[in-house]
C-alpha cells in the first residue's frame, strides 16, 4: 500500500510457545523489526542505528490486537504507517499479514519526541514532522 513501510518476518521456532503459535509478546518484536525501517526512512539512519543525534524518540505505548493465531511456516510481513502526528509525539499503525492478505495482529505504538538530557519530552521538529507526514496511512 501506498505510504507503507513493509518487512519480510522470518518466524523462527524460538518465535512459538508451547501452543505451537507465535508467543503473543514477539509480534511487539515484529512491529519493532518494520518500525526501524520506518525510522531510517524518516531519520535518515545509517548502518549504525545509532539515534540519539538524528532522532531523539522514546516509545511510550505499545498496544497489538491479536487476530488469527500465527504458526511457523506462514509467510507475513509486517507493514505499517504513520496513524497521527501530535505536537510531541506520532502513532505507528502495524499490522501482521498473510501471503493470502489475512491479518493475524495489528497495533499502534506512540514514539514521543524526548530530549534525554532534559529527561522531558519535545515538540516535533518540522524536518521530522514533514518526513513522517510523508507516511501517513492513506
Amino acid at each position: 500500500m501506498k505510504n507503507r513501510i513493509s518487512e519480510q518476518i522470518q518466524i523462527r521456532f524460538r518465535d512459538t510457545d508451547a501452543m505451537g503459535h507465535v508467543n503473543n509478546a514477539v509480534y511487539i518484536t515484529y512491529f519493532e523489526m518494520v518500525r526501524i525501517k520506518l525510522f531510517k526512512e524518516i531519520f535518515g539512519w545509517d548502518s549504525s542505528y545509532r539515534m540519539l543525534n538524528t532522532a531523539p524518540v522514546i516509545a511510550a505505548m505499545n498496544s497489538c490486537n491479536y487476530r488469527v493465531p500465527l504458526f511457523i511456516g506462514t509467510k507475513v510481513k509486517a507493514q505499517c504507517c504513520v496513524s497521527k502526528i501530535g505536537k510531541k509525539s506520532f502513532t505507528i499503525f502495524t499490522e501482521i499479514i498473510g501471503e493470502d492478505g489475512t491479518v493475524y495482529a495489528d497495533g499502534q505504538t506512540v514514539i514521543v519526541f524526548y530530549d534525554y538530557s532534559l529527561e522531558k519530552s519535545i515538540d516535533i521538529p518540522q524536518k521530522y514532522r514533514t518526513a513522517l507526514e510523508r507516511f501517513t496511512c492513506k
